[in-house]
């Protein structure tokens, strides 16, 4: 019974305590947010490295004004540094033909914040900088503060991949089944991949009729590039859905029916599921947009047709 009540205790403090720390941060974070908005302040440019004065001008004092939209006195820009009050501090650093777009508020007894932001253009910064000035006064991350209407043209560039291309892929094949005399039935294949130099993923169908049997499967997987010149062996596998069906007749003695002598044995069985492959092979033309490939597969379906 103490055992249970010096555990509840322990929880309840455990529960106040958490509760206490989270409302003084939380009530700090908007002291500082509400100081940060009624305190008048001034926005310095302290450099423009890259960007010409007429433009790095007109930026602070686009920024100058989104500040005043969300209710802080903001003075500004200047090139001096003010002596007295509150300070943001704004920079450009061009880098090529993108620029850095960095801001920083710094108040006395308050911890100071920087926020910055990439743009392609100097005009990128009309959806930058009200992007910008919530992220330094309520100090989130850059990120968080995107709107659809608000994407800038260096967040919305398209990434760089790696090489790769797309292929269909036709085949035929000869079928060997273990422990029976099923060999070289005739196969054929259809399929998908993408290929970059050092590996391929895709999916293929696969079937083989024959009078003894039918066999039928569908797989994804992958292969691994041994080298990237036009001629690379390479090995690979993956998961397969297969299904099959054998029907096999035998007659190997005799016995006496109706003036003949038969010994008929006739067996057959369906099945369906998950098996697995592993391949082997080698892949040619691969300087060329088509692809000539030879290989030898072995499936393994986890089914039986007992």
């Amino acid at each position: 019974m103490k055992i249970k009540r010096m555990s509840l205790l322990l929880i309840t403090t455990m529960f106040v305590l958490t509760y206490i720390v989270s409302f003084s941060t939380y009530a700090q974070q908007s002291t500082d947010a509400n100081a940060a908005l009624s305190t008048p302040s001034t926005l310095y440019i302290v450099d423009h490295l890259g960007v010409n004065e007429v433009d790095a001008e007109s930026a602070g004092k686009l920024i100058a004004g989104e500040f005043r939209k969300i209710g802080i006195p903001m003075s500004g820009p200047v090139y001096e540094e003010p002596k007295t009050g509150y300070v943001y501090r704004l920079s450009f650093q061009s880098l090529g033909e993108k620029i850095l777009v960095h801001i920083s508020r710094e108040m006395p007894g308050m911890p100071a914040i920087e926020k910055q932001i990439w743009i392609d253009s100097i005009e990128d910064l009309i959806k930058a900088a009200p992007r910008l000035v919530d992220a330094v006064v309520h100090n989130k991350e850059i990120t968080d503060t995107t709107k659809m209407e608000t994407v800038t043209q260096h967040e919305a560039a398209e990434l760089n991949k790696l090489p790769g291309e797309s292929l269909w892929t036709m085949g035929i094949f000869g079928t060997f089944i273990p422990g029976t005399d099923i060999a070289a039935k005739p196969g054929y294949e259809f399929g998908w991949s993408y290929e970059t130099p050092k590996y391929a993923v895709g999916s293929e169908f696969r079937a083989s009729f024959s009078d003894e049997y039918n066999f039928g499967s569908w797989s994804i997987g992958g292969r691994y590039f041994f080298n990237t010149k036009n001629i690379s062996p390479y090995i690979g596998g993956g998961l397969s859905i297969s299904a099959g069906s054998y029907d096999d007749y035998y007659n190997d003695s005799w016995y006496y029916d109706n003036g003949y002598y038969y010994d008929d044995y006739d067996e057959s069985g369906e099945n369906s599921g998950l098996g697995a492959y592993f391949v082997g092979g080698v892949s040619m033309l691969r300087l060329t947009k088509s692809r000539l490939k030879f290989e030898i597969r072995v499936d393994r379906p986890l089914l039986s047709f007992a």
